[in-house]
């Protein structure tokens, strides 16, 4: 038994070692046919087949997800999509439109269930930013329902899930607190609120100030795509 035990212990890692030399003599060889290949001139693409397209977005520009002191959201909700935020994703659905409706007739030009499935997170930006999106790709022509997919909020796997996970609550615990401790952050702060008027025991989140500077940078008026 002793020399069994001692011979896996040996033979183990010998065992791991062979295989990752011949994984990377066969990525060795995959490379020198692709050299190979392209030595030959690019490939033809008549003979190409496009089989599936997967399209990863964030949604469009919104507004602050929380107003500085003494500032007003303009009658807007928080981390609401706006008009400029709705034309972008319009925008990039058009863009794929070209892509994949005129230069290369993957998709019907009119929206089919059969062929699309849309997921979002089920947050009312992203919610919108997807229709908008569809609307642009298929110009608001539709042969069925337009469902987009969504999940439960405590098993959402598309944005940092504090909810569902342990481990990233602690790794994340206290952070805000010690960014605003840098000197150069806290500086920055006290200049913010002297700006502002405020008086010094005010406390201002310097994420929320970062938030409302770039949401401000795409500020616009919000109003609706219609009910596509």
């Amino acid at each position: 038994m002793i020399t069994s035990a001692f011979n896996m212990r040996v033979w183990a890692p010998v065992g791991v070692l062979t295989s990752l030399a011949y994984c990377f003599h066969q990525r060795r060889v995959a490379l020198a046919e692709l050299r190979a290949a392209g030595d030959q001139g690019p490939a033809d693409r008549s003979l190409l087949e496009l089989k599936m397209v997967q399209v990863v977005f964030r949604h469009g520009a919104r507004s602050p997800l929380k107003p500085l002191p003494l500032e007003e959201q303009g009658g807007m909700l928080a981390g609401q999509l706006t008009k400029v935020g709705m034309q972008q994703m319009f925008a990039l659905g058009e863009r794929l439109r070209m892509n994949y409706v005129e230069d290369i007739p993957f998709l019907s030009p009119t929206f089919n269930p059969q062929e699309v499935f849309a997921r979002s997170t089920n947050m009312y930006r992203n919610l919108e930013s997807t229709r908008c999106l569809l609307a642009g790709l298929f110009q608001r022509q539709k042969e069925g329902p337009v469902i987009i997919h969504t999940v439960e909020a405590d098993s959402e796997v598309l944005y940092p899930n504090y909810q569902s996970c342990q481990n990233l609550r602690q790794r994340i615990r206290g952070r805000k607190e010690a960014a605003a401790l840098q000197p150069q952050i806290s500086v920055d702060l006290k200049e913010v609120k002297e700006e502002m008027g405020l008086d010094s025991s005010v406390e201002v989140d310097f994420l929320i100030l970062l938030d409302n500077m770039a949401a401000e940078q795409k500020r616009g008026p919000c109003s609706l795509h219609g009910s596509w």
